[in-house]
């Protein structure tokens, strides 16, 4: 009877160790995953968003250039303007259907690029991992995978901007916004670039009607 009783408490004192044992660990790994979503992943993210940003600049840059280059664009084979018989500007046209196989272009050529985004990374060193200051860029480097998100957004539009008396400046640019993704551990986080490509300009010598001035011409 008291052999079957010490064996009893003993299993007892057994299962109170396993218990406090996975307690601890429980407590040990939720404490690890606060601290790297709400610490590590924020300094992580914004030491590296810089270089994704100049990653997503560069692509989209190069993109459009390509482009230009490739269907040798000129303003005066984009844009025609109409003079009435006394030398006054009645119409500023735009080659639609150019502007918009230009867009398709751009967006399948900038699309293009950043499918191949994943070979590029952001080389993080493992000391800022562990989220504190003085350990940042310090240690071997981790490279944190990037992949392209979501689709890539091409607009096309102008401006007029007075150039001195009686000359306008005609501007003709793409906006462009694209997403890309930094993947981290148990965590992804996207950043959108926005930017704006000249794609060709000119100075316009006459009145501008103030249609054009106060509006868009596609």
């Amino acid at each position: 009877m008291q052999v079957a009783y010490y064996k009893n408490k003993k299993r007892k004192a057994k299962k109170r160790k396993w218990f406090v044992a996975l307690f601890c660990i429980a407590t040990i790994f939720t404490a690890i995953c606060v601290y790297y979503f709400k610490v590590v992943c924020p300094i992580v993210i914004q030491l590296s968003q810089e270089k994704i940003r100049s990653v997503s600049t560069r692509i989209i840059s190069q993109s459009v250039n390509d482009v230009i280059i490739t269907q040798n664009i000129t303003y005066d084979g984009i844009v025609n303007i109409s003079y009435s018989n006394d030398n006054k500007i009645e119409l500023i046209e735009v080659d639609t259907i150019k502007v918009n196989m230009l867009v398709r272009q751009i967006t399948q050529e900038v699309q293009r690029h950043f499918d191949g985004i994943s070979n590029e990374g952001v080389d993080i060193a493992l000391g800022t991992f562990s989220g504190i200051p003085f350990l940042y860029g310090v240690g071997p480097k981790i490279s944190v995978q990037l992949v392209p998100v979501g689709t890539i957004n091409t607009k096309f539009a102008s401006s007029f901007q007075s150039a001195g008396i009686n000359q306008t400046i005609h501007r003709l640019y793409f906006q462009i916004s694209a997403s890309v993704g930094m993947v981290l551990p148990a965590n992804t986080q996207n950043f959108v670039t926005e930017m704006e490509v000249a794609l060709c300009e000119s100075i316009i010598v006459g009145d501008i009607p103030s249609v054009y001035l106060q509006g868009s011409l596609i």
